[in-house]
């Protein structure tokens, strides 16, 4: 993003540039009409106006990017990202907050900045951001999507049946328990081929691309964005990758923070019915042996 000074300086270079080929312009009209069409002064006319145009559709791409197109990530999103960690952080310390809690709020921070700052940026207008923890009874740990809600319809379901998310199928399961450093992009669920599997009608219809994003090759932890529009998720997005890539980081280094991802089945027990501590995966053990 330009500064004012950038700006105006560029704006002026263009002003400057645009006169002197008018200028030329003209000059050579007039010459032509004075002294005559030549084969010369005919080449160097259309020659400038050729590099007029040039400048013109450059000069039009500076004002859309300067002034048009939004920014994608203002600094006022970032400082409101902090404070609102800082603030989750501190309530937690002094209420003395159970720390699954104060650890989910900080991650469902993390996808409302994610989901606030991909409205306008890529295709849909209904977004689902979800953090998935444990292969084994796999656990829908942060959701957070478009309508603001932080509580999907599925979490009810887990709580019943630990496997439900392996028994439906979804598809960040085949990224918990065989984990990759490559995001798994899905550009339309809709396609025969990609075999998503949907819980509901209403699923369906909000999600019509995904992508899921392993934020740690050893423990099971999963980002899943999707969005209601096909399409949305492009690895030729030169920013959009690295976005996603930095915010998984952020919530990748708030579930490590002091082992909690270790110890996640320890502080849930009545979630994670099999009484076996967070282990390996057995592919990544096998990997590394």
């Amino acid at each position: 993003m330009l500064n004012s000074i950038q700006r105006s300086t560029i704006f002026g270079i263009f002003c400057v540039a645009t006169l002197v080929c008018v200028g030329l312009d003209v000059a050579l009209v007039w010459a032509m009409i004075a002294n005559g069409f030549s084969s010369g002064a005919t080449v160097a006319a259309v020659m400038n106006t050729l590099f007029l145009g040039g400048i013109g559709l450059q000069f039009k791409r500076l004002i859309e990017d300067a002034f048009i197109k939004p920014e994608l990530l203002p600094m006022s999103k970032l400082h409101q990202l902090a404070t609102e960690r800082s603030g989750i952080l501190e309530s937690a310390r002094r209420n003395n907050q159970d720390i699954f809690d104060t650890r989910r709020a900080l991650v469902t921070s993390t996808l409302r900045f994610v989901e606030s700052t991909l409205q306008g940026w890529i295709p849909g207008s209904h977004f689902e951001l979800c953090v998935f923890v444990d292969a084994q009874e796999p656990l829908l740990f942060s959701y957070f999507d478009s309508n603001h809600d932080i509580v999907a319809r599925s979490m009810a379901l887990r709580e019943t049946n630990p496997k439900f998310y392996i028994e439906k199928a979804y598809e960040v399961t085949k990224a918990l328990s065989n984990p990759s450093s490559q995001p798994r992009i899905v550009g339309d669920t809709h396609a025969a081929s990609a075999a998503y599997a949907f819980t509901t009608e209403e699923q369906r219809n909000q999600i019509r691309s995904s992508v899921v994003l392993n934020l740690d090759l050893v423990r099971p932890l999963a980002l899943v964005l999707s969005s209601d529009a096909k399409g949305a998720f492009k690895v030729s997005d030169a920013k959009l990758m690295p976005f996603i890539r930095y915010a998984g980081e952020l919530i990748h280094s708030d579930l490590l923070d002091g082992g909690f991802l270790d110890k996640v089945r320890e502080s849930k027990p009545k979630l994670f019915p099999v009484e076996a501590p967070l282990k390996l995966l057995a592919t990544a053990e096998s990997t590394h042996a």
